[in-house]
Order: structure tokens, then C-alpha cells, then sequence
């Protein structure tokens, strides 16, 4: 009688192969969703006494101009654009107070004879460009490391195109050796009619740029807007504009692809950035067909460099 072959079936192996797989991609899908979700776990922010809090005026350089009309946009007078300068700190000056210890980055910015009832972002700055377009890439020094994390959480700032770039592009210029660098633009103040403001900020928000309400649609996402009434002194203003009042409204649009206002949170580690109050122009001189004299363009104008750390509590 011939002797009976048994054979094996390999179907369980497969089967059971196949079941570790889906679960490994299933692991790798969880941990990175995880990664990108923000933290439940409280914050603190503790800010280093080696932080700077007088702010120091910067160069403006073309593309960025000085804007010289107000947030309703009517124009100073030229006495006053004349007599204004960023670099007589004696008399233009803004400090910055922060909390040593929060749940976030919190303060309050006192400015002293800016630019009359005028809107200034309020942002931190990477003060180092980016070495690479992956986290690990930027990872050894924390200058450069924290300019990547101000990028991932709101915009990134190619100096050679001196434009934005977005996160699509962002290898593309790092590889062509452009400098870029991250910021966050996370709230805005508005003087009084002597330049003057007292504003108390927290950090919780990435927005795109500011729009006075009735410039543009407000959309969901966007902040609500804060209203301003506004007097124009005659030794600031031209005799037709002096001495009106007005009221207005400014919003902050949300920044697409981040958390959402009121969300948004910093990553923990130790970061060296800048504190930088920047112009908002309003879109008055975008292109050709929207140029608007004195209208600016998002100038840089007084920044101070702040050192803090996030360190999540468990």
C-alpha cells in the first residue's frame, strides 16, 4: 500500500501574518494621530529672568514699509510723520511684563507714544532659520528648534522671496538653501489717541492677519471682532480729519491647517524666540491696483528677544 503525504496547510500562518500587519499599521496610524492632537495634560510656561523687556526698534527694510494712517485708514499729518521715529525710544517706546509662571504664555505690553490709534500684531519670531523640513532636522540647536515649532503652529517666512510659504513648500525652499524661519501671530492691541496702550495677552490663538470689520467677511473660525472708538487729536491729524470720532471693529482671521482659536498651544521644551510687535497695514498696498500712499506694509518695527520654557505636567 502506498504510503499517504500528509501536507500542511499555511493558510493560519497567512492569516495570522496578515493580522499582524493591520495591527502594526493600526499602531503607527493611532501614535501619529495621537502626535498631532493637542496634549490633555497641563501646561506650565516659566519664563527665564534672562528674557529681555524693553523692546528694541528694528531696521524696516523693503518689502516691509511704514504704515502712516490709522486702523479706520485716514493719514496722519506730515509734522507728525516727520517728527515720529521708532528709534527715539526716550519718547516711542513698548515694554513687555510677562507672567513668570502660567498655564501659557501670558503678559501684558505697555506702549508708550506709538502710533496713534494704530493696530500692532502681536508675535513671536524664530530667530534662527530653519537646517532642515523635519522635525529632527532641527532639533540641536534651540533657536533653530524653536523657529520650527513657531512655523508648525502658525506660518513660515522665507527671507530670499521675502514672502510666506506655506506648508506644501516649505522643503522645497529649504532645500534651494532659503532661509526660513517660523513665527506666530497670536493677538494684536491698538493704541489710543496718544499712542498710548495697556494690553494684557495669553496665548491660545494662531491667526493669518488682521481685517477691520466690513473690509472682509468674519468667517466662523475667525476671532470675534474687539471694538475701538477712536478721536483724532489736531496735532496728529490734518485740519479736515481732526478732532472726529469713530468707532470700528477688528477681528483676527484664523490661521487654515492649525488649532483653532483659543486652542492653540505650544509644544513642551525650551524656547528662545522674539517678542515682535509688527504693523498691520490692512492690505493697503498688496499689488499695482492697491496702493494706497502711506498705507505700509506689515513693517517689523520693535522686537525683544524672550526665553521661556513649556514643561507638561502630568
Amino acid at each position: 500500500m502506498a504510503r499517504r503525504v500528509s501536507t500542511r496547510s499555511f493558510a493560519p500562518w497567512i492569516v495570522a501574518l496578515l493580522i499582524w500587519v493591520l495591527a502594526r499599521i493600526a499602531c503607527v496610524v493611532y501614535v501619529e494621530r495621537k502626535a498631532d492632537e493637542p496634549s490633555t495634560n497641563e501646561a506650565r510656561v516659566i519664563v527665564s529672568d534672562r528674557t529681555e523687556t524693553v523692546m528694541q526698534p528694528l531696521d524696516v527694510a523693503p518689502p516691509q514699509s511704514e504704515r502712516w494712517r490709522d486702523i479706520t485708514g485716514v493719514g496722519y499729518d506730515g509734522r507728525f510723520r516727520e517728527a515720529f521715529s521708532y528709534e527715539d525710544t526716550r519718547r516711542h517706546r513698548a515694554e513687555v511684563r510677562y507672567d513668570s509662571e502660567a498655564q501659557t504664555l501670558q503678559g501684558a505690553v505697555l506702549a508708550r507714544g506709538l502710533k496713534p490709534n494704530f493696530a500692532y500684531q502681536l508675535k513671536l519670531v524664530g530667530l534662527e532659520p530653519l537646517m532642515g523640513a523635519r522635525a529632527e532636522d532641527n532639533a540641536l540647536d534651540p533657536r533653530v528648534w524653536s523657529s520650527w515649532q513657531l512655523g508648525r503652529l502658525g506660518r513660515w517666512w522665507c527671507e530670499d522671496c521675502q514672502w510666506n510659504v506655506g506648508d506644501a513648500d516649505l522643503s522645497a525652499h529649504v532645500e534651494d538653501g532659503h532661509a526660513v524661519t517660523g513665527y506666530l501671530l497670536f493677538d494684536w492691541l491698538v493704541t489710543d489717541a496718544r499712542g498710548d496702550a495697556q494690553h494684557r495677552f495669553s496665548l491660545d490663538s494662531s491667526l493669518h492677519v488682521l481685517w477691520r470689520v466690513g473690509q472682509r467677511d468674519r468667517a466662523s473660525n475667525d476671532s470675534p471682532p474687539r471694538w475701538y472708538t477712536i478721536s483724532r487729536p489736531s496735532e496728529v491729524y490734518p485740519p479736515a480729519a481732526a478732532e472726529a470720532r469713530q468707532q470700528v471693529g477688528i477681528f483676527g482671521e484664523w490661521e487654515p491647517d492649525r488649532p483653532r482659536i483659543g486652542s492653540a498651544r505650544l509644544a513642551p521644551g525650551s524656547y528662545h524666540v522674539g517678542m515682535n510687535l509688527t504693523e498691520e497695514s490692512f492690505h493697503d498696498n498688496m499689488d499695482e491696483e492697491r496702493e494706497l500712499e502711506g498705507g505700509g506694509f506689515w513693517a517689523w518695527v520693535l522686537q525683544s528677544e524672550l526665553q521661556f520654557e513649556v514643561r507638561e505636567e502630568r
